[in-house]
């Protein structure tokens, strides 16, 4: 589960559990605010999450994409260092803007 708040633009969203996959609910409310420019940045924190699934990776490169499309700039935050390496593994730290 994940929740997305915003303040003056600023859209951030705390994820809760250990797994991110790409069936999230938050992903469709990002969509929604990001369309109506509800928000400028982005801030993923995901601070308790260890792992990934492969929809998770895809639905991460998905809403980057929407995101640059509405001009609203993306930043992932606090990745655990077991799942900054997958991210390396699968070349995808290169495509996101990362912030240890």
């Amino acid at each position: 589960m994940a929740k997305l708040t915003i303040q003056n633009k600023h859209g951030i969203v705390r994820f809760e559990n250990q797994l991110l996959d790409g069936y999230e609910k938050v992903f469709d409310e990002i969509s929604e605010q990001a369309s109506r420019a509800h928000i400028l940045n982005l801030t993923l924190d995901m601070t308790p999450t260890k792992k990934i699934t492969s929809s998770g990776v895809a639905k991460l490169l998905t809403l980057r994409n929407l995101l640059d499309h509405f001009g609203v700039k993306l930043e992932v935050v606090n990745l655990q260092p077991t799942l900054m390496d997958i991210l390396r593994k699968f070349k995808v730290d290169t495509m996101l803007r990362i912030k240890a």
